[in-house]
């Protein structure tokens, strides 16, 4: 019994600390990743505005077990294996600038967004700065979870954005 009483206030301690740890994590992700292409600020704005072409450069569009409905040229639609409905819906908020709002279940997942700058030098030449933030909540898990998915997302972010870049340039051939 004495054993038992340690073990328990032992977990109730450990949990306590670490939820004070998770308390003193950030509450929020902000991950930017860019690149730079051979291509042509306007052919650059026309792809990213184009839900259509992003099945050419990002994998959430290329699952052959979805069926994807194609609502207009910004949005599209889909259910997922597991019977989620998901949405990506594109708002251009700027001349060099666009919103991303992606909902699972009707539920926006986080912000995410993308900037386009042309080089003042070479008008062949475009930046395009791709971003997400998300809120956690103040759960540890999530607290805890956002700390490894900052680098998964990193990673996912730079792989889509060369695989843009790869296909915008060879459009330009």
């Amino acid at each position: 019994m004495r054993l038992l009483k340690q073990v328990v206030i032992g977990l109730i301690t450990f949990s306590l600390i670490l939820l004070f740890f998770s308390f003193l994590l950030p509450s929020k992700i902000s991950v930017s990743k860019s690149v730079l292409l051979h291509a042509p600020k306007d052919s650059v704005m026309a792809a990213l505005l184009r839900i259509e072409d992003w099945k050419n450069w990002n994998p959430i569009l290329q699952d052959s077990s979805a069926a994807y409905s194609i609502a207009s040229p910004q949005r599209v639609e889909w259910t997922s294996a597991n019977g989620i409905s998901n949405a990506i819906q594109l708002e251009q908020f700027a001349a060099d600038s666009i919103m991303v709002i992606i909902k699972s279940n009707d539920k926006q997942v986080f912000s995410s967004g993308f900037s386009v700058v042309q080089h003042q030098q070479n008008a062949l030449l475009t930046k395009v700065e791709w971003w997400i933030n998300e809120d956690i909540k103040w759960y540890p898990w999530e607290k805890f979870y956002g700390l490894f998915s900052e680098s998964f997302r990193e990673t996912y972010m730079d792989n889509n954005l060369q695989l843009f870049k790869h296909y915008m340039e060879s459009k330009q051939r």
